[in-house]
């Protein structure tokens, strides 16, 4: 395997696959994977050709139009929703139509402007979007939803499905099922071809039998909602990188940018290089890496593109570095760092290569330029 750079992710395929089918044995209904921010790391194109076979997956959600054309481009047949971010020009609007995307339809006013930006003939589809108490995007009163359904022009729009998120699926019981009482309240008895309330938390943690898609997010990529250690899903992501240089200091001397740690006694220390543009923060300062079979501190600050670690004479030039993997979860560094699994995978930038792994072998590299 020949890679520009000794720093690497490693995505494993299997474990991905393992992930989904468990959840679809749960929940028992159709999916949506949702692989915005490009799928959490682990790069949209690739899950998206991986998953587009799973019958199941009914749906991908993703963040903007430039990944859903993408995905269009790709050669991905199955539905496309828009989270979130709204394309607000004609351009955009005429590409959404052009590439059968569909739109989150998250206010009055926004359906006002869409109907002057839809050329004639054209139909838009849309999943109407309400907002049950998290207070960020949608409908916030059943009489803002039937006002839209009762002025929505049916010649320019696709009522394709209505949604909610949950704020609280993975910590709060009693605010979680207000939001899902506000939900079904204000869908009543009307139909659609898509409901879709749960996310990977609601699958987890409660039952829902109103539903018909799910939306599978963080347990798809192996980490627990709630940020607990769990074996219940498998880890895609393992990062890697190699000992660059080794060398010993003395005590009194000093590692780093501003000098922040001295040795107390002799002791070797190994470069690595990783650094925060790769999306390793300066927040690690202190913690370990996982070094044949040990962990080792990281000391000093971490650099741009290097760090250094406090390491023994078992360590040597070329060694493998586990940052995180097998030995260091993502849930155990998320809370070293007082955030979320989703948060370090998103951080891990695109000059890191990703190695695609199935049944043991490399399916595919892909590096960045």
């Amino acid at each position: 395997m020949f890679l520009k750079r000794d720093t690497y992710a490693l995505i494993d395929l299997d474990h991905l696959k393992y992930n989904v089918e468990k959840v679809h044995q749960q929940f028992k209904r159709p999916l949506m994977a949702v692989i915005k921010a490009d799928a959490y790391g682990h790069g949209y194109k690739e899950v998206a050709s991986f998953l587009k076979d799973f019958d199941y997956i009914e749906m991908f959600a993703v963040a903007t139009l430039k990944e859903a054309i993408e995905l269009r481009e790709l050669g991905i047949k199955e539905g496309i929703l828009i989270l979130g971010a709204i394309p607000t020009s004609k351009e955009d609007i005429d590409l959404a139509i052009k590439y059968d995307i569909s739109l989150s339809m998250v206010s009055l006013d926004y359906m006002h402007l869409l109907t002057h930006l839809i050329e004639p003939h054209h139909k838009l589809k849309i999943h109407i979007k309400l907002d049950t108490g998290m207070h960020r995007i949608g409908l916030t009163t059943k009489e803002q939803l039937h006002e839209l359904l009762a002025t929505i022009n049916p010649d320019q729009f696709e009522i394709e499905g209505i949604f909610t998120h949950f704020a609280t699926a993975d910590c709060d019981d009693v605010a979680y099922q207000k939001q899902v009482d506000t939900f079904y309240d204000m869908v009543g008895d009307l139909k659609f071809k898509y409901i879709h309330c749960c996310n990977s938390a609601a699958m987890a943690y409660h039952e829902d039998t109103r539903s018909n898609l799910g939306r599978i997010g963080i347990t798809m990529y192996g980490c627990d909602p709630a940020g607990k250690e769990s074996d219940e899903f498998k880890q895609v992501m393992s990062l890697y990188t190699k000992v660059a240089m080794i060398k010993k200091i003395y005590p009194g001397e000093k590692v780093g940018y501003g000098l922040t740690y001295e040795a107390k006694q002799e002791e070797y220390i190994a470069t690595l290089p990783i650094g925060y543009a790769d999306g390793f923060t300066r927040r690690n300062q202190g913690r370990y890496v996982w070094i044949n079979g040990q962990r080792y501190q990281i000391v000093g600050r971490v650099c741009m593109d290097q760090m250094m670690v406090r390491v023994d004479d078992r360590v040597h030039v070329g060694d493998e570095v586990e940052i995180f993997g097998p030995h260091i979860s993502l849930e155990s560094m998320a809370k070293d760092l007082n955030t979320i699994s989703y948060e370090i995978m998103c951080l891990v930038s695109n000059r890191v290569p990703r190695i695609y792994m199935q049944n043991g072998s490399i399916k595919k590299i892909v590096e960045f330029k």
